[in-house]
């Protein structure tokens, strides 16, 4: 956001005069109204660090690297479970894996960089244009995780809350990127199909636990493994903490400094962009 100086005023100096008089004021410098602060920068910083760092590609390296091995340790013990919603810990039925999307296998930066040219930090128009040219480029780690996970007999389930009308463009990209898809059992788990009409992926992990014994959950938001919509920042810790032992065994999250329910967390709602800027300049610790 754009620093703006304050109003100098300069006080004309009094001349010599053997009858004194009060002096005139000057009048006050011109200064440029404030500029419109611009939301798209917000983004700038942790898009480029998605795109150019090699410490991002070393942490998403790493945390595929960690979910193999934790992938082989829950396939070898048959009662492992990896998910809230996993309640029968039945070691009869089949391993599956459910990743999300965004930002833990599909890299949208790009799409960030678009926005931060047009000074916005999210637009939904611009978002289903790029979803249906199917563009996003693979999580550094992904392919070579999924394949493993492939060739190791378990079913990849992908739960998004991409909406449904943004199938066709997200299969596409899938392919393109050569991650598994089953032609036997729907695995790309939308928002708004079979009624799931809502950004709550419990239901949808419930779905495939019915049938499936749920190893891994990976994602990059919360609410990829616990519902967390709504909750405090107090909350949220409170969440990670109550499943500490978990993390890095059967739940793995990527890095993703750019958006997500965090900032939700610290803006609230009702705020213009300007407004969510400086919400968050006024959520930092300055101590």
């Amino acid at each position: 956001m754009k620093r703006v100086l304050p109003l100098v005023f300069a006080l004309a100096s009094l001349a010599c005069a053997t009858t004194p008089a009060p002096a005139p004021v000057a009048a006050p410098i011109a200064v440029a109204a404030p500029a419109d602060c611009d939301p798209g920068l917000t983004l700038l910083n942790a898009s480029l660090w998605v795109q150019t760092a090699a410490e991002y590609r070393a942490s998403a390296l790493q945390t595929f690297r960690g979910a193999q091995r934790g992938l082989d340790a829950t396939l070898d013990n048959p009662f492992a479970t990896g998910a809230l919603e996993e309640t029968s810990n039945d070691p009869s039925q089949p391993p599956a894996v459910i990743l999300d999307l965004d930002e833990t296998i599909l890299d949208n930066s790009a799409f960030e960089a678009r926005m931060i040219r047009e000074h916005k930090t999210y637009e939904g128009k611009a978002w289903k244009q790029w979803t249906s040219e199917g563009a996003a480029r693979a999580i550094p780690g992904a392919k070579e995780f999924l394949a493993y996970a492939k060739s190791r007999g378990v079913t990849i389930f992908y739960v998004t809350n991409r909406d449904v009308d943004e199938e066709a463009g997200t299969r596409a990209n899938l392919e393109k990127l050569g991650f598994p898809l089953e032609t036997n059992v729907d695995t790309l788990l939308m928002q708004g199909k079979n009624g799931w009409t809502t950004g709550d992926k419990s239901p949808r992990r419930a779905h495939v636990a019915a049938k499936y014994r749920i190893l891994l959950l990976l994602g990059d938001d919360l609410n990829d493994f616990a519902p967390a919509s709504g909750k405090t920042l107090a909350e949220r810790n409170a969440i990670v903490d109550g499943v500490r032992s978990w993390w890095g065994e059967t739940w793995f999250i990527l890095p993703n400094p750019m958006y997500g329910s965090w900032e939700r967390a610290v803006i609230g709602s009702g705020a213009t962009p300007c407004e969510a800027v400086q919400r968050k300049i006024d959520g930092m610790r300055i101590d």
